[in-house]
């Protein structure tokens, strides 16, 4: 297997020099130079008029807590970790590269904001804080969703009277770009208790007022609107085909269908956007009445732990005679990942078969691939046990070009050893003595190549911690 070998692999030294700025391009390319693509090749969508105003829509944030996954510990720190690194570049990026007026959330800023104590929110709140902060002067908007107040007749008051303090109204009505944007609470307006939904309705009976002077109409829900079953998506959805519609603990996958057909009657929007399925959806409603649609869509999740492949944002673009919207997709970060681990697998085999030919043809060893000798103690003694040196007893042979001083000419002795030439050669091609060279030559192989490894990872190392940092600063 050996023989065919280009002349690179069969040079340890080279490889490992080879793998050292491998690994330092292909961290930069995962941590930063995908992210800085992804988000630089969305563009806003460009309007007729000079006059414009552009919202980037994100949705479902959703930082991971232990009620997530019911993971504590040490492995919910590194899962938070690397789910909150994630949003802090997607978010960063997003500003410095589209540089919206106006960034407007969805909701579901945390996973079980719903269920904490205020003494454990808070932290989880700054938690969220310190990913999603505004480095230009800007709007944000941000709504609430299922997993921090609850939803209809389980909306938890505690939460909601927290999220209004400390986040903001969930209800709210502003102008952009010639259009009126309603950014309506529908978890409490579901409520059958009034003193939970009269916000939301008293808003909603305000608006139907106002249908003969207000401008085109946004309209802004957590949860998407009521569709027939199996309405079908569109192209960019990535899940099944079609929103589903299920009822759970705290959560629907829809608004009830009285509830849709009252809001497209009372507001009637020329348009209707929703997060809560963590993916993208495409659909149109017959306005009540009339004879316009509205176009709903539903903004995929922003982070990448979603249950979605692909996390996703949107950005829109408003002018006094319309809007247009963009979707844009953000870095697969499980892909990025396996990509990581499959390098990893490559560059052990890299080094494995550049080490085992050296052994194999009985050549000068690299101190790179021998290094474990310096263990002592047990691999030393087994080394000795199976080695020879030279016959002319001399510590290492010539020097061969490109290798380092004091490198080791090894040879490998026979295990059987008979009486004349003739048993000496039967048991040099006895299958039973391949097979136990064979385990010699692998089994000095790994520690061989774990040292050259701790070499790459002395260099790569100090690259992924700066990449990290970089979206601290």
């Amino acid at each position: 297997m050996f023989l065919n070998m280009p002349s690179f692999l069969r040079r340890p030294r080279a490889i490992v020099r080879f793998l050292r700025w491998y690994w330092a391009v292909l961290l930069f390319v995962g941590e930063i130079g995908l992210y800085y693509w992804h988000i630089n090749s969305c563009n806003w969508p460009t309007s007729p008029t000079a006059d414009s105003t552009h919202v980037a829509i994100i949705a479902d944030p959703q930082i991971v807590d232990h009620y997530s996954y019911g993971q504590t510990g040490l492995l919910l720190r590194l899962v938070e970790f690397y789910t909150d690194i994630y949003m802090r570049k997607s978010y960063r990026l997003l500003q410095d590269i589209q540089q919206p007026s106006v960034i407007i959330n969805l909701g579901d800023l945390m996973d079980g904001g719903r269920e904490w104590a205020d003494d454990d929110w808070l932290p989880e709140y700054q938690r969220y804080r310190s990913i999603f902060t505004a480095r230009y002067p800007m709007r944000v908007y941000e709504m609430a969703g299922n997993h921090d107040i609850g939803i209809g007749n389980t909306v938890v008051q505690g939460a909601l009277e927290r999220f209004h303090k400390t986040v903001g109204p969930t209800n709210q009505v502003i102008e952009l770009g010639g259009h009126q944007i309603v950014l309506l609470d529908t978890l409490t307006l579901e409520s059958d208790s009034p003193e939970v939904s009269s916000a939301s309705n008293k808003l909603v009976e305000w608006l139907a007022k106002q249908n003969d002077e207000h401008k085109p109409r946004l309209l802004f829900t957590h949860v998407p609107m009521w569709r027939p079953n199996n309405t079908l998506c569109g192209p960019l959805r990535q899940s099944l085909p079609w929103l589903r519609n299920r009822r759970g603990y705290q959560f629907r996958d829809q608004l009830f269908q009285n509830t849709t057909t009252y809001l497209l009657e009372r507001i009637k929007p020329l348009a209707v956007f929703s997060g809560d399925d963590h993916d993208t959806c495409i659909v149109e409603h017959q306005v009540p009445g009339t004879t316009d649609k509205a176009t709903e869509y539903t903004i995929g999740a922003f982070g990448w732990a979603s249950g979605v492949p692909i996390a996703s944002y949107a950005l829109l673009t408003l002018y006094p005679e319309g809007f247009m919207i963009q979707n844009c997709f953000l870095p697969y970060q499980l892909g990025i990942y396996k990509t990581y681990v499959l390098s990893f697998v490559l560059s052990f085999v890299l080094l494995a078969h550049a080490c085992s030919y050296r052994r194999y043809q009985g050549l000068k060893a690299w101190r790179g691939c021998d290094r474990w000798l310096s263990v002592g103690g047990l691999w030393r003694h087994w080394l000795i046990s199976r080695y020879k040196k030279p016959e002319d007893g001399s510590i290492g042979g010539p020097e061969e070009e490109g290798e380092g001083e004091g490198a080791i000419r090894l040879t490998l002795l026979p295990i059987f050893q008979g009486n004349n030439s003739a048993e000496t050669v039967a048991a040099v091609h006895n299958n039973g003595y391949r097979r136990q060279k064979l385990w010699r030559l692998l089994s000095g192989l790994f520690p061989s190549v774990v040292w050259a490894i701790r070499d790459i990872a002395l260099v790569a190392t100090p690259f992924y911690i700066s990449f990290i940092l970089f979206f601290y600063i």
